[in-house]
């Protein structure tokens, strides 16, 4: 689960440096003011370091437990703010749909999979 949200993560700071108006079009954005690019662009590149990290951390996750919670609570973080757009009104769910299922299934899914006694014991 790790390998393929790290790899979801560079693909999508790849997109978000290289092609943002061809993304936000494909979830129904309005092309935004130019600062937009450069916000894209610095989320993308953190994206992509995460995205690497999390890829490593795959090979030995009880080593790098840190990463595991990091990865857990960057989906319910996301998820949370995402819910929150939906509910104030910023984005509407044909525009979020996709992300609200996305993250909540990843998060069960690390959940499930976390190593709770593993991780308890490591310490």
């Amino acid at each position: 689960m790790l390998i393929v949200w790290g790899a979801l993560g560079i693909l999508f700071g790849l997109a978000f440096i290289f092609v943002p108006e061809q993304l936000g079009a494909m979830f129904g954005y309005e092309k935004g003011p130019a600062y937009v690019r450069y916000l894209l662009g610095m989320l993308g590149s953190c994206h992509i370091a995460a995205g690497v990290f999390l890829i490593v951390a795959a090979r030995d996750p009880l080593r790098h437990i840190n990463w595991v919670k990091f990865a857990i609570l960057g989906c319910l973080l996301t998820l949370a703010i995402v819910l929150y757009s939906l509910v104030q009104g910023f984005v509407n769910f044909s525009q979020v749909g996709m992300d609200i299922i996305l993250f909540a299934v990843f998060a069960v899914a690390f959940l499930a999979l976390y190593p709770w006694r593993a991780a308890r014991g490591s310490k």
